[in-house]
């Protein structure tokens, strides 16, 4: 599984104007038995994008050398053993990339002169990002997740240097802790007790320092600084994180036990158990936003309306259901929308424009289905001004 970031999604946004970009997704499936079905499926979306190449005029030759990445491709049989639940490919002049992701997606091959991006967006989406930070004796791990997939965090050099600098550290399994009465801010303090009375001021003060450093650690490797981060530990570690954390969400819920031998898909079920209350409850109150603002011009579910505010910076969120399209033209200069009900040479999707220039101008991206929108368009936005 590849890692999906912020800045990749910029880089594939630089992208367009006037050469031809391919964007493919498919649904793929694990394990090297399967590596031939996941060929097959790409071939035959690699043809489905030649095609689409010469009704905009591109001769057969260019239309070989815009695909020699994909086909290239095709032939590493290894790593079409190697996936993930879904796989994407981009390619325009002089450029290719190529994920796999832990997202089934909907197959597609389409040539625009940008790339699609809106299935992206759900790894994006504003409101079912956080992070785990599983702590125990003997591992460290940082682990993004949303509402589909969570992955770990490559934190091997950090390793390194966790050892380095600690060594081994003695988390004290037997230790208990429990809550002492508030002191004159309000602020409980922790009392310990190991095997033989309370923990002595140097054992605490050694453990303090090493869950700084892990912190400061994970800050460094955390995209979204303000998604919640759920702790994974023994009952004892977790207000001893919340003290020292510089994360300004740190969530109160914690995912107890020694998380050592718990599988990331494990953690990630359970997180999302702790975590889905409270980003359905932010998604409410944006949606209900949506609906108090209905009918004073600071809302619309119109791409007519949706498309310009988008180039202009004015769209604060944006709901779009990704599985649909809206084919269309947009003319930046004169902000003249043309709408088609079918894709054709020259047409672009309109709502994954939109999502693209809100996205790149801080707008928030909320990826709902059909049934959790605020209004009946598979598009809506809620204005700055």
């Amino acid at each position: 599984m590849d890692r999906l970031e912020k800045q990749d999604l910029e880089q594939l946004m630089q992208h367009g104007g006037d050469y031809p970009c391919i964007s493919i997704y498919m649904p793929t499936q694990k394990g090297r038995e399967k590596a031939k079905e996941n060929i097959t499926r790409f071939k035959s979306l690699v043809k489905k994008a030649e095609e689409q190449l010469e009704p905009l005029g591109i001769g057969p030759e260019e239309r070989k050398k815009i695909m020699e990445p994909a086909r290239k491709l095709i032939s590493e049989n290894i790593y079409w053993a190697s996936q993930s639940e879904g796989f994407v490919f981009f390619t325009a002049n002089n450029f290719h990339r190529h994920y796999r992701l832990p997202l089934p997606f909907e197959e597609m091959a389409i040539v625009r002169y940008s790339f699609h991006l809106k299935p992206l967006f759900e790894f994006f989406s504003a409101d079912d990002q956080f992070y785990m930070l599983a702590l125990s004796q003997k591992q460290v791990r940082l682990i993004y997740g949303n509402r589909s997939t969570a992955e770990e965090v490559d934190l091997k050099k950090k390793k390194k240097k966790l050892d380095t600098e600690f060594g081994e550290i003695d988390f004290e399994p037997d230790l208990q802790f429990h809550t002492g009465a508030p002191d004159s801010t309000g602020t409980r303090n922790a009392i310990f007790h190991g095997h033989g009375g309370t923990i002595d001021g140097f054992q605490k003060e050694r453990l303090l320092n090493y869950l700084r450093f892990i912190d400061r650690e994970v800050q460094g490797q955390v995209e979204e600084k303000n998604a919640p981060l759920i702790l994974a530990c023994v009952d004892y570690l977790a207000p001893l994180y919340r003290e020292i954390s510089k994360h300004p969400a740190v969530f109160g819920e914690t995912i107890k036990g020694n998380p050592e031998n718990v599988s990331t898909y494990d953690l990630h079920q359970k997180a999302w158990q702790i975590i889905h209350p409270y980003f359905k409850e932010k998604q409410e109150e944006v949606k209900n936003r949506y609906l108090e603002l209905k009918g004073t011009g600071k809302t619309s579910n119109s791409i007519l309306e949706i498309l310009p505010a988008a180039y202009h910076g004015r769209i604060s969120e944006l709901f779009v259901v990704p599985g649909i399209q809206q084919w269309g033209y947009y003319n930046p200069e004169t902000e003249e929308v043309i709408l088609s009900e079918e894709s054709q040479a020259g047409y672009e999707d309109l709502i994954d424009l939109a999502a693209v220039k809100s996205f790149a101008n801080n707008g928030s991206i909320y990826t709902l289905n059909k049934s959790e929108m605020p209004d009946t368009s598979p598009v809506a936005a809620i204005f700055r001004w």
